[in-house]
Order: C-alpha cells, then structure tokens, then sequence
C-alpha cells in the first residue's frame, strides 16, 4: 500500500489574539457569544486557531495538495473547541479525530501585541495547558496515523506528558515517533524554544531526534540540541550527531534558512521580503515554514526547491495578525517565488 497525506499530532489551542493600542484598552474575551459584531467595533479580542497541528493542518489545506490531512488532538467541551471545530470545517478538515476532554477546558493561549519603540510588533503569551496538559501517548491513535506518509508530532515542551524521559527513546515522544517508524510512517518533530528552567528537559530530545526523519526546527532549538551556536553547523549536527534523516533550520527574520541531508550536503535558502505596509505580525511564521516543508517532501520535490517554498510561505504568512489567515494556495506561493527571485 503506498502512503499518502500528512498527520500532525499535537497542541490544538485557540489564540486569543488582543491588540495593545494603548494603556487601559479594554478587549472582552467572549463578548461574541452575547452580541453582534457591530457592537463589539474597538472591543473585540480576534480568535485564531493555534498549535503546532492546527496552524500547520490548516495551512497544508490552504495550500491544496491533492492528499488527506489529518489533526490529531484533544479540546474540552467548550466555546474554544466550537471554534477549533468551525476553523476545521471551513477548511475541509476532519474533526472527527480530536479526543474530548470532559475535565478540562481547551487550550488556549492569550496573544498580547506591542510596538517596539522602532515600530516593530512583539508579543508576550499567557498559556492554558488545559486539555492538551492530560494528552499522552497512549492516546495517539497510531492505527488511523499509520495510514499517513508522514506525522509531526508537536510541540514538544508544550506537551508535558510528551516531555517525561524515556530511557531507551529519550522521551515518551521518541517512543511514538518509532513505533510510527516501524509502520512506515516518515516521523516529524517540532518544539517551543527552551528557557534556562526547563533545558533540562529540553536535552532528554537529543536521544529522540535518532527516530526523526524530518527535523525542523528553529536556529536557538538547534543550537541548544546540538550546543554550537552556528546554525549551519548544528543543522549538520542534527544528522551527523543525533541521527535525523533531514534536519532543516529557519533563523527567522534575519535569515537565511538551512536544509542538510547527507546525500544533498548543507543547502541555504534566503527569506524572501514583503513590503513593510503589508507585515502584519509574525505569529504562525515557524508553522508556515514547516508547512511549506512538509509539502515539499511530501510531493517527492528536491530538498532544495522545499526550503525554498517553505521559505516563501513564511513571508506570506506575515500579512495577517493570526497565525493561518495569510496563507495561500501552492499556485499563489510558485508565483510569488518566480516573482521575487
């Protein structure tokens, strides 16, 4: 039987994004529920589906690839997961794989804006773990996955019972990642950035990344798995060392992004630009990213013409505020490449 389609397993959040325009606004959090749109005009916060596996479920949909794609998760029974399953449906995805919660509430994370003295957009988050807390491994439905060609399992750190070491496989992820292997499954993984408290955890990975066909991740997650600081190099590393079949890196705004196999050598890739009226926030770029890549490898295309449209897809994705509303179809994102070379 050939494979064919993407699971992602993993955070299915609601973000609720809030604009910070000035001291003392005031945003209601579920005001939608009562009023109409109309009301709300300067108090409404703006939800958006979030976590690694509906940002990137929701952007390969967006994408178009004539193949399934599959969320795996867990969400309570409550507004947030009314409108996890909304955003799947607008989306052509099937809900029909999330697990309800009836103890806890969905997860979500608060999305707080801000502009830099420079004009330039941060964010601070306030994260619920809710029920993506009580998610665990036996709850990974690896008969339905096995069907996949390939499965991302995310974000580690962000999925504590995920996190517990494991002596053989380094984590409790690195056991579903193998067991998915031996079924054929190409195995994928992606994590938040460690800080200094939780690093602890964050090494136990260095032992997992072995059952990782597909590693992509960010310069400071690669950097801290690799401990070199040079993102080329912990790019290689992440094969040479730890044994992933692909690593790639993505360095954010500055640039340039990193893909190595053994067979294709170190391949780097630079951000494509938008224009500065059209950047909106950066929220979903690594998602986008990591679409883009997957896409590519999916579809058989070379190492190097992935990374170049996961490339583009992240600079599309900064012209929206949430984390999917950007994206575009492959069609949309060749052009915008063959336009920007």
């Amino acid at each position: 039987m050939i494979k064919k389609g993407i699971a992602l397993i993993g955070n299915t959040i609601v973000d609720e994004l809030v604009p910070i325009l000035e001291p003392g606004q005031l945003s209601y959090v579920d005001a939608n529920k009562f009023v109409s749109e109309e009301e709300l005009k300067g108090e409404k916060i703006k939800f958006s589906v979030g976590g690694m596996a509906l940002n990137v479920g929701v952007d390969l949909a967006k994408i178009g690839g004539s193949y399934p794609v599959g969320v795996f998760g867990k969400v309570g029974r409550d507004h947030q997961a009314e409108l996890i399953h909304e955003s799947l449906q607008m989306n052509h995805l099937d809900s029909g794989h999330l697990i309800v919660d009836e103890n806890n509430e969905t997860s979500r994370t608060e999305v707080l804006h801000f502009k830099l003295h420079d004009g330039k957009i941060e964010r601070v988050f306030r994260h619920v773990l809710g029920a993506m807390g009580s998610f665990d491994e036996n709850e990974v439905q690896i008969e339905k996955i096995a069907q996949y060609k390939i499965a991302m399992l995310g974000y580690g750190l962000l999925l504590p019972k995920f996190d517990f070491e494991d002596e053989k496989y380094g984590t409790k992820t690195g056991k579903v990642l193998s067991n998915l292997q031996k079924l054929g499954v190409q195995t994928c993984i992606d994590f938040i950035s460690p800080s200094k408290e939780n690093l602890f955890k964050f090494y136990r990975y260095r032992k997992t990344i072995k059952y990782v066909d597909i590693c992509c991740i960010n310069e400071d997650q690669a950097d801290a798995l690799t401990g070199l600081q040079k993102p080329e190099q912990a790019c290689k590393a992440l094969v040479d060392k730890l044994g992933a079949k692909v690593a790639i890196v993505h360095c954010g705004a500055e640039g340039p992004n990193y893909a190595y196999t053994k067979q294709d050598g170190l391949l780097i890739q630079q951000n494509f630009k938008i224009a500065e009226k059209d950047y909106k926030g950066n929220a979903g770029a690594g998602d986008a990213f990591t679409s883009g890549i997957l896409h590519g490898i999916h579809e058989g295309w070379a190492l190097d013409d992935a990374l170049k449209f996961a490339s583009a897809a992240a600079a599309i994705s900064l012209r929206d505020i949430s984390c999917t509303g950007a994206m575009q179809s492959e069609q949309f994102i060749l052009e915008f490449i063959n336009a920007n070379l």
